[in-house]
């Protein structure tokens, strides 16, 4: 009997241990294998590029040109500026216009905003609801001292024209 305690008892224990150390390392290993084949096959399944398009539609585009053109150099133009980014940030909350962005904001040199282009498409399905957000936005901006200008989408813009609507915009003597 104390052979067996002596003797057999720890080689038994010593192979148990093992044997389970062995299991573990295999069981480690296949899982470790798995979680590979896994990553994988779903960098597999994401797409490795997709086509480039441009930022603006082609209507956009032309609008933006003749926008510079009819503005001085002085003047940043920026396209699609979240409206909340134009406010005092601790009355964000308060003006609710999240998710509202402005087609075109014209800035001085020192990033002030002094004006906001609205373009707009008559082909909107749902135009009175689109036209009632809009408005509030806009009258909240207007009330801020920054004027609107409504344009309505055209393939081409007269240049002139746009020039003559900015400057009544602008026009610290205009009435209101």
């Amino acid at each position: 009997m104390e052979l067996i305690l002596n003797l057999l008892l720890p080689v038994l224990i010593i192979a148990v241990l093992t044997g389970l150390y062995i299991w573990f390392w295999v069981y480690r290993r296949r899982r470790t294998e798995q979680n590979q084949a896994e990553s994988k096959a779903a960098a597999l399944a994401l797409p490795k590029s997709a086509p480039v398009v441009p930022f603006l539609e082609p209507i956009s585009i032309n609008f933006y040109q003749a926008l510079k053109q009819a503005l001085p150099e002085k003047y940043l133009i920026c396209v699609n500026v979240p409206i909340e980014k134009l406010f005092d940030a601790s009355k964000r909350n308060a003006l609710q216009m999240k998710g509202q962005y402005a087609d075109f904001v014209v800035f001085t040199p020192a990033l002030m905003p002094v004006l906001v282009v609205d373009l707009f498409d008559m082909s909107i399905i749902n135009l009175d609801r689109v036209n009632k957000i809009k408005n509030a936005s806009k009258q909240i901006l207007r009330n801020s001292g920054i004027p609107v200008l409504d344009y309505q989408y055209v393939d081409s813009c007269n240049i002139d024209e746009l020039r003559r609507k900015i400057a009544d915009l602008l026009n610290p003597l205009r009435k209101n």
